[in-house]
């Protein structure tokens, strides 16, 4: 297992995108539907990387990253804001913040993808490009 994601969004069709997109990534995979029940599972067991939407029933995303944000362990969290809204108030937040800003829409899933696996620890040693044939050696 390569990971731990967990996504926090009330798009469960999103959702179940977002699952299918990244589990082939050897990633399990959290859901929850509102901000409250994101921090508590976070708090609880700190996930790799958290994928948060920011309208959500429960409190807002970006709330819920300038939580983590300003904890003194969880601010190493990789946070991939997923989000409709494209005002330049909100992608400034993020940046403000360390995480990472994504507008939903057609190319979402990908960028999403992308950033997992870029945020993810490499995969046994493929980070100094060996082989796996010379790691069993």
């Amino acid at each position: 297992m390569r990971g731990r994601i967990l996504i926090a969004d009330d798009d469960l069709g999103l959702i179940r995108l977002l699952r299918m997109s990244l589990e082939p990534l050897d990633v399990i995979i959290r859901e929850t539907y509102d901000a409250i029940s994101a921090l508590t599972l976070i708090q609880r067991e700190p996930p790799d990387i958290v994928i948060l939407d920011i309208g959500m029933p429960g409190g807002n995303g970006l709330s819920a990253c300038e939580m983590l944000a300003s904890d003194r362990w969880l601010s190493r969290l990789p946070v991939i804001i997923l989000t409709g809204r494209s005002d330049a108030s909100v992608q400034d937040r993020c940046r403000q913040m360390g995480s990472h800003y994504v507008r939903k829409g057609p190319e979402a899933i990908a960028e999403v993808k992308r950033l997992v696996r870029q945020l993810l620890p490499p995969l046994d040693g493929a980070e100094f490009g060996i082989a796996p044939a010379a790691r069993a050696a």
